[in-house]
């Protein structure tokens, strides 16, 4: 995959797909601001595509080097994800963002708009969510997933998102199928999945089916494009506690500048060390940390964004938690099988603690944190392997997978 639209071979396939949307350039026409408001709420309508017009006008101010504000931007992909918008439209829009740099506001509003078309998980209560941008190409084992299952053993209500791997040998649905998870769950029984268990997983297929629209496109052009962000500022069942792991530094302050654009999570992190999109015993890494804050004289009113007190800090789990350093080779994963193999190895009950655990604890710790469950990282970190040293993720892994096949038993025998 390209790395850089700043190529000689990048510039010329950006200039041939402009050059295709040129067509579409018709100078009467001006780009028509829609008053749309965007909502990152559960239930919230779907997305007001903008009309052709209004898209020549969004690629007249991308050519001429300028931004778009969030309302554009939200109705410009929900012009991509209603498959209404022409195809080089998208794929001119899409490369233009990428050359420019997208901003935390053109960000937010094409994630509003993803959430606004997708098909959501109700449920109540506190919520967590692990999850990384992918993308880093290091084909580690599964962290976050296992770190998700190990934070609701220990007590966290956890609604993972994921899909199969796009840039590692093994995604998260890839690694959750080949332990005998059942994805194939209808939502209900997904939202039932989580009240009976406190975890569930959000298959991106079965909750963002918008996304089809787009596939192809994305396909064909072969690099990053701003859909690779979306998804762990998506999560299908809004929740209100995140770490998001992103795989360049550059990312932590556009994607934590989305989050709070958008205003919905409580608290949430945005982490990034050593290459990966999570945290690892490698080295230091960047923490961008957002936490709402509380007005106490003004009620609550939903649809209303939250406040932020936003810090940056970095974390050495070395020096600051005692975690002794590993080498990449030590975090190395392969196949679905043996991923499978490793996160149930991981999990298990054990005093003994390799490189793999100690990763695993760090990412469940930074998950604990932000769920509430400590109040500082040293705390978290002892409660996580703690539950490594019990078995207690373990135990949760079989009582989730057994939960998802007897829901779909049940399924069966009702047909």
């Amino acid at each position: 995959a390209m790395r850089s639209m700043g190529s000689k071979s990048g510039f010329w396939i950006l200039v041939s797909l402009v050059g295709v949307a040129l067509a579409y350039v018709q100078p009467q026409h001006s780009p028509r601001r829609q008053a749309v408001r965007p909502r990152l709420l559960r239930g919230a309508p779907r997305a007001a595509a903008a009309r052709s017009g209004e898209l020549t006008g969004y690629l007249r101010t991308l050519i001429d080097g300028g931004s778009l504000t969030e309302e554009d931007s939200y109705a410009m992909f929900g012009s991509f994800l209603d498959g209404s918008a022409a195809p080089e439209q998208v794929a001119s829009i899409l490369c233009l963002l990428r050359r420019k740099g997208e901003s935390p506001e053109e960000i937010s509003g094409a994630a509003a708009a993803m959430v606004a078309a997708c098909s959501p998980v109700k449920v109540e209560g506190k919520l967590l969510d692990i999850v990384g941008t992918g993308g880093d190409g290091a084909s580690t084992i599964n962290l976050s997933t296992a770190s998700a299952i190990l934070c609701a053993a220990l007590g966290a209500k956890v609604t993972k998102c994921g899909n199969r791997s796009v840039s590692s040998k093994c995604g998260a649905a890839d690694v959750l199928e080949a332990l005998g998870l059942d994805l194939d769950l209808d939502l209900p029984e997904v939202e039932r999945c989580i009240e009976d268990v406190g975890l569930g997983f959000l298959y991106a297929p079965k909750n963002h089916p918008a996304m089809k629209a787009v596939a192809p496109i994305r396909k064909t052009l072969g690099v990053r494009t701003a859909f690779n962000l979306l998804g762990p500022l998506t999560n299908a069942a809004s929740a209100q506690r995140v770490v998001i792991g992103v795989f360049g530094d550059h990312l932590l302050d556009l994607l934590a500048g989305a989050l709070e654009q958008m205003g919905t999570v409580d608290h949430a992190v945005v982490i990034h060390g050593q290459g990966l999109d999570e945290l690892s015993p490698l080295g230091p890494c960047d923490v961008v940390e957002l936490k709402a804050i509380v007005e106490e004289e003004e009620e609550p009113r939903e649809g209303k964004k939250k406040k932020y007190h936003r810090s940056r800090w970095s974390l050495d789990p070395l020096a600051d938690l005692g975690v002794p350093r590993c080498t990449l080779e030590d975090l190395k994963g392969g196949d679905q099988q043996y991923n499978a193999d490793a996160l149930r190895t991981c999990l298990a009950a054990s005093d003994d603690f390799d490189a793999c655990r100690d990763a695993i604890a760090l990412n469940a710790a930074m998950g604990l944190y932000v769920y509430g469950a400590a109040d500082d990282l040293k705390s978290a970190l002892d409660l996580a392997k703690d539950g490594l040293r019990s078995g207690a993720g373990l135990k949760k892994l079989d009582d989730w997978i057994g939960a998802t096949k007897q829901l779909r038993a049940e399924k069966t025998k009702d047909t």
